[in-house]
């Protein structure tokens, strides 16, 4: 808002380049599209309980984002003590060979009927073969028989991602800067 913008430029910061942006789906009559997975990939819910599965997670987290601090210990604990955690929402698409190619994470509030798509991901190795958007459209039917009656997903610049959910039904709803200021 511009009284922010501008106390924030009085105090010495600057805007940047960066901006995120938080998309929202309305579900209202509108057909869903069924999931179209890759050949040879298999879709299915994560198993919290399985430290394998918990570990594939983090090394599919820490390869699609460039990280090295994600674990088995805390994708569990995270999956155990998250209020909105549904484990009937937290779904992995599975290479042929076994490895974690894609995953989407769905946190639910049932007191407002809202998911939130986070985190949407894809190992580098198996990206450009529609994964994430199977995922995402499965996702989206799952909330809508669990009665949802909207989705969120942010997000930042990064065109793909931009492009994957406009292509889903997915609108701007807000849309905000960084602003940074060096000492």
């Amino acid at each position: 808002d511009a009284l922010r913008q501008r106390l924030l430029t009085e105090r010495g910061f600057q805007q940047t380049e960066y901006w995120g942006m938080i998309r929202h789906m309305r579900f209202g009559a509108q057909p869903l599209a069924e999931p179209e997975l890759h050949a040879d990939y298999t879709l299915r819910t994560t198993q919290i309980n399985d430290r394998d599965d918990c570990q594939r997670i983090a090394d599919l987290l820490n390869a699609a984002f460039g990280r090295t601090f994600h674990n088995a210990l805390e994708y569990q604990n995270f999956c155990q003590l998250a209020p909105s955690f549904r484990q009937n929402l937290d779904l992995v698409a599975v290479a042929p060979d076994g490895a974690f190619a894609a995953y989407v994470g769905i946190p639910y509030d049932d007191a407002n009927r809202r998911g939130i798509f986070e985190p949407v991901c894809t190992h580098p190795d198996h990206q450009r073969k529609g994964l994430a958007k199977a995922l995402m459209q499965e996702g989206l039917l799952r909330l809508r028989a669990l009665g949802a009656v909207d989705v969120t997903v942010d997000t930042g610049d990064m065109t793909p991602a931009n492009r994957l959910y406009d292509s889903l039904g997915f609108t701007e709803a807000y849309r905000g800067f960084a602003w940074e200021k060096v000492f």
